[in-house]
């Protein structure tokens, strides 16, 4: 709450680090925590970048429409995005390209993933392997790192809203959040199970079984920790399109009035049709048992 209150009063932009690192101080020392949890500046800065991501989304989310990402547009490579980031000589921002693309990048110190701020410059090594130099969101010049692009940069994972649980599968990877006693982090995961729950006033109530990738560890998790890849974003494109469809087809097969089942009479009947119930909304019923950040949260975190 207390992180909340501070986002709002800045407006949704990210606050100054001494700020993130007064906080992670505050919350070391709480009679819960000290002596035992140190708080770390990361999960704190996680937390705010998520938060921001999340709130912004919402923001740009039409009434009643699912929040199928716009960051890529069909028919772009994300590779030959980057291809094209790589050809720009000097200095590289992202600013120019954000409003569509947003990428995160594996730190080679932890292993986690964050949010790219700015591509600074890159070179091509000797083993064809182009590296970038990343500063990450809401780091400092000092915790710039080279990353190498073909396995450590990709396009931004998602934060799932409580609707979105119907694309998220046994099997995929995604980027998933796992608090640990040093620290709290945005990892690769793949999801070994799904079990579905009947969602409730608070959302999303189902659960999920990964697996993350840098130490095999298994957790059952439930939807806010999991971040979506934007592969997946066809999934809620195909379920608009089949409820939009049920939608128009239940609307042409409505039984118009018989006239000969009318009652002879000078006067006029009015004739009643039952209405069939709208199949878009029995499916969406049926679906509810479906999909950095407290603490922290990653390549667009939250803590």
């Amino acid at each position: 709450m207390e992180m909340e209150g501070i986002l709002l009063q800045h407006n949704i932009a990210m606050p100054s680090r001494h700020i993130l690192e007064d906080l992670a101080d505050k919350f070391s020392e709480s009679v819960e925590r000290k002596g035992k949890i140190v708080v770390q500046f990361k999960q704190i800065w996680n937390w705010f970048q998520n938060r921001r991501y999340a709130l912004r989304a919402r923001g740009n989310k039409a009434p009643g429409k699912l929040n199928v990402s716009s960051s890529m547009p069909p028919g772009v490579d994300s590779t030959n995005q980057m291809r094209n980031v790589l050809s720009v000589p000097g200095v590289m921002r992202s600013d120019s390209y954000k409003s569509y693309l947003e990428f995160e990048a594996k730190s080679a110190r932890d292993g986690a993933w964050y949010d790219v701020h700015n591509f600074l410059a890159h070179r091509n090594l000797e083993t064809g392997d182009p590296e970038v130099q990343v500063r990450f969101a809401g780091f400092e010049v000092g915790e710039d790192e080279w990353i190498k692009v073909k396995k450590h940069i990709r396009l931004r994972s998602h934060p799932c809203e409580a609707s979105e649980c119907v694309a998220v599968l046994a099997g995929d990877l995604v980027l998933c959040f796992q608090e640990g006693k040093d620290q709290a982090l945005y990892f690769d995961a793949k999801v070994l199970d799904a079990q579905r729950r009947r969602h409730d006033i608070r959302g999303c109530r189902c659960r999920f079984l990964v697996r993350y990738s840098h130490d095999q560890s298994e957790e059952i998790v439930p939807l806010r920790k999991i971040c979506r890849r934007p592969e997946t974003d066809y999934r809620l494109q195909q379920l608009h399109s089949s409820s939009n469809d049920f939608g128009k087809s239940n609307q042409l097969q409505k039984p118009a009035p018989d006239a000969a089942a009318a009652p002879q009479s000078s006067a006029s009947v009015p004739i009643v049709v039952p209405e069939k119930k709208d199949p878009s909304l029995i499916s969406a019923s049926a679906t509810s048992v479906q999909p950095g950040s407290n603490a922290a949260t990653v390549p667009a975190g939250s803590a």
